[in-house]
């Protein structure tokens, strides 16, 4: 289905999903979900690190197109990549060219160095140019239409205050950009955003160059890049809005496990509680990185039944747990993110709560996320125009989202009951119905309108809904497992 990302995105196309809603077969009472996209980017671009083995082995690597946009750079740089399964395996191999992506203000590129290319990517993008920036590879690094509107100076200032000579080729502050010179000068640098991909991005160009630096952060994010680099022997101090690094070597092991990935596991859970009934389902080895389970914790506070269970920490310094959940959502409250750390510990998560607050009682409020308006889309604009396609009350804010969840009516309606699925009390009234929603070509919108759907019944098509495969291929089969009708309509 076509659809336009806003005036200055291009337009793309994905096949719908469509959710027949309402109670179905019986769900399972355990699924899995693939590894962590975040932690196997990090783990692909440790191979990139010196000393890194010839062969470096990724178990229970996420494998959804945000990760697969990095293989064809990597072979661009001597690093081919194997798949069987879920493992994945790099290992040095002769350089293989990527064709250049034109671009209409560039009429000759840089010669001599690769081209780079990691389509809509934003992390493969930025975490690949602090690694070559501190490793002192020169390289072209572009991204598709979409991913050359996103900023990238988050990363190139500090990176560059560090001695490397980062320059844009065409609109400042955006792809494409050469990487040259190398980090080499050890100072104090100051992030200008909380995002976890520009500290990580700076820190792993630190770490690749070998050289002290001190990164100051406005807001604790993800914190997958310190964890990684600890377990490699990295020697990190870290304190409130800061992270310092002493410039001491790592190894990379040949060996990198990845835990389930928290942010996908949020979704058969707000399915599970948004089904009602009753029921336990429970998700095993998920990544419960307090900066990753935000999601949770928030509506654990508001009264839902959520639990982590058979906790344990990996090799690499994540802890992992077993996501337990009983369905419904009787006495949940309405939510507040109200603190950059807690919007942060969701923040890909943030449309998926809106939906569920749109079914909870009384005004939710998710703030702090101006950092939104940067991802694939607009999230807050985007978030809130899916959400209303459904006849939920999503107003904008200039920094995150205000969610009106049901009304209150005179009395029960005729039999007793709202009819509805979630366990909502009596007199109250969602307006929420199943319609054709946009899923806007962005993967975290397209799952969270597929999500709530699940739970309206008739027929929901989400246009463009499969652009899924981006983060979770296995998304409308995770659904299936909790007691979903979804299928992906064939173009």
């Amino acid at each position: 289905m076509l659809e336009v990302k806003g005036p200055d995105r291009p337009a793309t196309i994905s096949p719908d999903l469509v959710v027949e809603g309402g109670r179905t077969g019986a769900p399972a009472s355990t699924v899995e979900v693939p590894g962590d996209k975040s932690v196997t980017h990090r783990a692909l671009l440790a191979a990139l690190l010196p000393g890194a083995p010839h062969r470096l082995t990724i178990r229970n690597a996420n494998l959804g197109g945000a990760v697969r946009a990095l293989f064809p750079a990597l072979r661009a740089l001597g690093l081919d990549t194997l798949v069987e399964g879920d493992v994945l395996t790099v290992r040095r191999a002769a350089p293989a060219p990527q064709p250049v992506r034109p671009h209409p203000a560039i009429t000759r590129w840089p010669e001599g160095i690769p081209y780079l290319e990691t389509a809509g990517s934003s992390a493969a993008a930025r975490l690949l140019i602090g690694v070559l920036a501190g490793a002192g590879r020169g390289a072209v690094v572009d991204g598709d239409e979409v991913l050359r509107h996103r900023p990238m100076d988050w990363i190139v200032t500090p990176l560059n205050e560090l001695g490397a000579d980062i320059r844009y080729l065409g609109r400042s502050g955006r792809l494409p950009v050469s990487v040259g010179g190398r980090v080499h000068r050890s100072r104090r640098v100051e992030l200008a955003v909380g995002s976890a991909q520009a500290r990580s991005a700076v820190l792993l160009g630190a770490v690749a160059a070998g050289v002290p630096a001190e990164l100051r952060h406005p807001v604790r994010s993800r914190d997958h890049t310190e964890r990684m680099l600890a377990a490699f022997g990295a020697r990190l101090t870290e304190g409130p809005g800061r992270v310092v690094y002493d410039g001491g070597p790592c190894s990379v092991p040949p060996l990198i496990d990845v835990p389930g990935d928290p942010s996908l596991a949020a979704y058969p859970v707000a399915a599970h509680l948004l089904r009602g009934g009753g029921g336990e389902l429970r998700i095993p080895d998920v990544c419960l990185n307090p900066t990753r389970t935000g999601f949770f914790d928030v509506l654990r506070r508001a009264g839902a039944a959520i639990d982590y269970q058979d906790l344990r920490t990996t090799a690499g310094g994540e802890p992992v747990g077993t996501v337990v959940t009983t369905a419904g959502l009787d006495g949940v409250r309405a939510v507040t993110v109200d603190d950059p750390e807690t919007l942060h510990a969701l923040i890909d998560e943030v449309p998926l709560l809106a939906v569920v607050a749109a079914r909870l009682p009384g005004t939710s409020r998710i703030g702090c996320a101006g950092e939104l308006r940067f991802k694939e889309t607009d999230r807050l604009v985007t978030t809130a125009r899916m959400a209303a396609a459904f006849g939920a009350r999503v107003h904008v804010e200039p920094d995150g989202l205000t969610v009106n969840g049901p009304r209150a009516v005179d009395g029960p309606p005729p039999g007793g009951t709202t009819g509805l699925s979630t366990g909502l009390s009596t007199g109250l009234s969602a307006g929420l119905s199943a319609r054709t929603v946009p899923g806007f070509e962005d993967h975290r919108i397209a799952m969270a309108a597929a999500t709530l759907a699940t739970a309206l019944p008739g027929r929901t098509t989400i246009t463009g809904g499969a652009c899924h495969t981006t983060s979770f291929p296995g998304f409308t089969a995770v659904l299936r497992a909790v007691g979903a009708a979804i299928h992906e309509v064939t173009l």
